[in-house]
């Protein structure tokens, strides 16, 4: 067989580029940290990697969300507190109206009702980060509106314009992830009845004659009575969306970490390992240099001496 006088060099150039390659490679692993770099290094790892890597950042999501809607359901929690404290208040205001002595004793307490009842529409239209907490999935206006008499300038009513639909979130996969984090529509609609009912206490207190004033209030303090009892089931609802919200979250915390996990063992490098091929690649290319030196620098004469 003849061998060609470019034969070794060629053989020599690709062995030399061959371990080059696998010193850059363990050398790249080592700076990174990665095992693979592309798919070709290992592709079932790296359909794993990529499979786990959406996962992780799906949760991310969902644990904003969660977070979000944490902090929502816990102004809302507040808001309703704030309105049944309201209520509270107008109800013992009517408590002993049957012991009320004079015309300004009953001025006075429909002076009080009436600023509670304009408290009880600025917390209704409360904001949080730009959208209100009672309007449901509408967050175009203001959910509650006040009409006022023109010739009076006093608050009448309290309409509810919020929309029809929950404000959901999603915290995970599925339709029973997704969940209301504020009011619902039905809560906000006896948002407004609430309101209404303390201006109708209001304007009982300025009813004439005494009679028709004392029963009037009388009359009223047993629906404010059953608004409160409806309230507190708001107020517990809202609680046990935090618990579940909290639960949530500590539930994707665990998710998150066990899918670092198997990335890791499909990704990172074992160190120890790498260095020892990054050894083994640099001792194999400095003795290929130094045999390719030694035989290039032969000829056939010294053979024949």
């Amino acid at each position: 067989m003849r061998v060609t006088f470019n034969h070794f060099p060629d053989t020599l150039l690709g062995r030399l580029q061959s371990l080059g390659r696998e010193q850059n490679k363990a050398l790249i692993q080592l700076s990174t940290g990665q095992r693979i770099d592309a798919p070709s290094d290992d592709a079932p790892a790296m359909q794993r990697v990529l499979n786990l890597r959406t996962e992780k950042k799906q949760n991310q999501q969902f644990y904003r969300n969660a977070i979000d809607g944490l902090e929502r359901s816990k102004v809302s929690f507040s808001s309703f507190e704030q309105i049944k404290d309201l209520l509270v208040r107008a109800s013992e205001l009517s408590a002993n109206i049957s012991g009320a002595s004079s015309e300004q004793e009953y001025r006075a307490k429909a002076a009080e009702i009436d600023q509670l009842i304009k408290q009880g529409v600025n917390v209704a239209n409360t904001k949080l980060r730009g959208n209100y907490l009672f309007s449901g999935d509408d967050h175009s206006q203001d959910p509650f509106k006040s009409n006022f008499d023109q010739q009076t300038n006093r608050l009448t009513s309290v309409d509810y314009q919020g929309g029809s639909a929950d404000f959901q979130i999603r915290i995970g996969e599925g339709e029973t992830s997704k969940i209301s984090v504020s009011a619902t529509p039905q809560e906000n609609q006896k948002i407004a009845e609430i309101l209404n009912k303390m201006v109708a206490m209001r304007d009982a207190m300025n009813a004439t004659p005494s009679t028709t004033k004392v029963n009037g209030v009388l009359d009223l303090r047993a629906d404010f009575n059953a608004l409160e009892d409806e309230l507190l089931t708001f107020i517990s609802r809202a609680g046990t969306v935090q618990y579940r919200l909290e639960t949530a979250m500590k539930d994707l915390e665990v998710r998150y970490e066990a899918t670092e996990q198997l990335i890791s063992t499909d990704a990172d490098i074992d160190f120890a390992e790498a260095t020892i091929r990054l050894n083994r690649a640099q001792t194999a290319y400095q003795a290929a240099i130094q045999s390719g030196a030694n035989i290039q620098s032969r000829s056939l004469l010294d053979y024949l001496r």
